[in-house]
């Protein structure tokens, strides 16, 4: 018996099959095990690739918006609405310093919104938001009709704002106001109103403090010798003459350099003791002065509010009448205190 030639016999039945074909039933077997095999893999291997890309994309999104938009922050009691990649900000007790860069800080209380235009130092005050040093652009939101005004505190006095867009620049020798929209009202450190229109810029000065805030009195000259007084035909002596209290523009000029000193407490102390020696008709005008120097500047609610009240009592319908209602509106002065100090 001759050995079987395994391979030759397998190349003609694979050329048999070439020429005949795969049978029907053949087919469906070889159909149906590629089906299963292909229904067995993982579904994230019959899927479009895009979606594994997807959620790193978002993330990546998140991530840069997150990264690139400004935090809420508090600055000093205002609060950082805006600010550019640059910003430099130092927080002390004068306030916030703005170094480089720009931002848009907020008063939400008051409706204040202010925008840096270079290096600036501003300060929250109970009264009012206070430009120290710098040039910024100011926007508040329109007040309600009997509502009381938004404050900003400058060295030459205080703006009043009802709802309105304003430009305020503070230096070392002065400052000025341009309105743009609006109106405001300039209240000065004497107690005088400016009201500006739109287009109009109002400037101050600080004071110089070249002499001494206040001097120790120097000691009197001492006066030639007087010849001996004579009898009138009335029998009375002649008495010597008595020296005249300080003018009321002398105490206010001596004001002047105190507020530009910033030494406001011996500035409240000098009004004190120049309101006791000047008559009914200039004490008025000191004490709505103290008045003001306790509400504005020394920000003392409680003396403040027992002054006015005393205010009110001395000097009933006086010519100051409204702006110590708004000081008291200001300092949110109680019904009762008025009371206190009969």
């Amino acid at each position: 018996m001759e050995p079987r030639d395994f391979r030759a016999e397998l190349r003609r039945e694979d050329q048999l099959r070439r020429e005949q074909g795969m049978s029907p039933a053949a087919r469906a077997r070889l159909w149906s095990r590629l089906r299963d095999a292909r229904e067995s893999k993982p579904a994230w291997h019959r899927r479009p690739a895009w979606w594994m890309l997807a959620a790193p994309a978002a993330a990546l999104a998140l991530a840069v918006f997150f990264w690139s938009a400004p935090s809420a922050r508090s600055l000093g009691g205002l609060e950082l609405a805006q600010a550019t990649p640059d910003l430099k900000v130092r927080e002390d007790a004068a306030g916030v310093e703005i170094q480089v860069g720009e931002a848009a800080l907020v008063d939400e209380a008051r409706g204040i919104t202010l925008r840096n235009q270079g290096p600036l130092v501003v300060h929250r005050e109970p009264s009012g938001v206070r430009l120290v040093r710098g040039r910024a652009e100011f926007s508040v939101k329109r007040r309600k009709p009997g509502a009381l005004p938004a404050v900003v505190l400058v060295s030459g006095g205080a703006i009043e704002v009802m709802g309105t867009r304003f430009t305020v620049e503070e230096r070392e020798a002065g400052g000025a106001v341009t309105l743009h929209e609006g109106a405001i009202a300039f209240r000065r450190l004497t107690g005088e109103v400016v009201q500006l229109r739109v287009g109009q810029t109002l400037e101050w000065p600080v004071a110089e403090p070249a002499e001494p805030a206040l001097r120790e009195p120097a000691s009197p000259e001492p006066e030639p010798p007087q010849p001996l007084a004579t009898s009138s035909p009335g029998g009375a002596s002649s008495r010597p003459p008595t020296v005249a209290a300080p003018s009321v523009e002398e105490i206010l000029r001596e004001l002047e350099v105190l507020r530009g000193r910033r030494e406001f407490e011996q500035a409240a102390r000098h009004l004190e003791v120049a309101m006791r020696k000047q008559p009914a008709a200039t004490r008025e005008r000191l004490s709505f002065e103290l008045g003001s120097l306790l509400t504005y500047q020394l920000e003392d609610a409680q003396r403040a509010c027992a002054h006015w009240a005393r205010h009110e009592r001395q000097f009933r319908r006086g010519r100051y009448a409204e702006a110590v209602q708004r000081a008291r509106g200001t300092l949110s002065c109680q019904a009762g205190e008025r009371e206190t100090e009969r």
